[in-house]
C-alpha cells in the first residue's frame, strides 16, 4: 500500500469511526494472559484461556515447530499490553493457531493446512494438522450487524512484522450448519525494517465459501500463521469485525484507479 492510499484510507477511518465503533465485534483484545510453547520437532503444545474481551469467552491456542531444534515456536499473550506475539527460536520455522469456539474443548478435530509439518499422530500428512474445534461453540454469532458481506471487515491490529520475513496467513469460519469459509494470503515484508507493508484488513467477501454459508450464524472462527522465515518475530494487537458504512463506500468509489491499482498489487503478492 503506497503512502497516498494509506493517508486516504486513514482519512476514511477518521470520518467513519463513530458509526463503525457502534457495531464493532471484538474477536480478541488480547488482554487475557496466555502462552503456549512448543519445542523439539513434532511436539505441538496447546492450552485454552478464558477471559473478558474474547469472543465466546475463551481462546484456544496451539503451536508447533517443523524443525528438529530444541528451541521451538513460542506463542504468547502478554497480560495488560493487549498483544499476542509470535516468536520462532533460532534457526527454525513453525505454526501457530488461534481458535474461537466458546468455552470448553472442541468436540471434533478439523484439518488445518500448512506448508510443512512433522510426522506424528497430530499430523495426518506432511501438510495437515488436526486441531480440536467446536464448530457450533459460538452459538450463532452474527458478523453482519449493521453491515453486509461486502462491507464487514476483519481488522487485524498488527504491531510489528520482522524485516525480510515471509509468513502464510489463513482464516477459517464455520457456520452453525457446518459450512466452512476459508482465506489464504502470503504476507511479506521485503524491507530491512520491522514494519507492516501489507493490508491488515480482510473483508468477508474475500473468503472462499459456498452459497449456503451463513455469516449471520457463525459457530467458530480460527486464524493460523506459519513462518516460512526462520527466527520470525511478529506482534498482533487485536482482532475485530467492523462494518464499513455506505458513506465510506461512496468515498472509496471515488478513489477509482488508485484503489484498483493497490488491489492488483495485493493480488500479485498472493500469487
Amino acid at each position: 500500500m503506497n503512502m497516498k492510499l494509506s493517508l486516504t484510507l486513514a482519512a476514511i477511518t477518521t470520518l467513519v469511526a463513530p458509526a463503525a465503533m457502534a457495531a464493532t465485534i471484538t474477536v480478541d483484545d488480547f488482554d487475557t494472559t496466555g502462552a503456549v510453547i512448543s519445542a523439539v520437532q513434532g511436539n505441538p503444545a496447546s492450552n485454552a484461556f478464558a477471559g473478558a474481551g474474547i469472543l465466546g469467552g475463551e481462546r484456544y491456542m496451539w503451536a508447533s515447530t517443523d524443525s528438529a531444534a530444541l528451541a521451538g515456536t513460542s506463542f504468547e499473550v502478554v497480560a495488560g499490553s493487549g498483544a499476542v506475539s509470535f516468536t520462532n527460536g533460532t534457526g527454525i520455522t513453525g505454526q501457530a493457531v488461534l481458535v474461537y469456539d466458546g468455552v470448553g474443548t472442541g468436540v471434533s478435530t478439523e484439518a488445518f493446512t500448512f506448508n510443512s509439518v512433522p510426522a506424528g499422530p497430530e499430523f495426518p500428512d506432511a501438510n495437515t494438522a488436526l486441531i480440536p474445534v467446536n464448530t457450533t461453540g459460538l452459538g450463532g454469532v452474527n458478523l453482519l450487524v449493521s453491515g453486509s458481506v461486502a462491507t464487514s471487515t476483519f481488522n487485524f491490529d498488527v504491531n510489528s512484522f520482522d524485516a525480510n520475513s515471509d509468513v502464510d496467513f489463513r482464516a477459517y469460519a464455520w457456520d452453525m450448519n457446518g459450512n466452512v469459509a476459508t482465506y489464504f494470503e502470503n504476507l511479506l515484508n521485503p524491507t530491512n525494517l520491522d514494519i507492516v507493508t501489507f493490508d491488515t484488513s480482510l473483508r468477508l467477501d474475500e473468503f472462499t465459501f459456498g452459497a449456503g454459508f451463513d455469516w449471520t450464524d457463525i459457530g467458530a472462527l480460527a486464524f493460523s500463521v506459519e513462518s516460512n522465515s526462520t527466527e520470525f518475530d511478529g506482534s498482533l494487537g487485536a482482532i475485530s469485525v467492523v462494518p464499513l458504512p455506505a458513506s465510506a463506500l461512496l468515498l472509496l468509489g471515488g478513489l477509482g484507479g488508485l484503489t484498483a491499482a493497490s488491489r492488483r498489487r495485493r493480488k500479485d503478492r498472493k500469487a
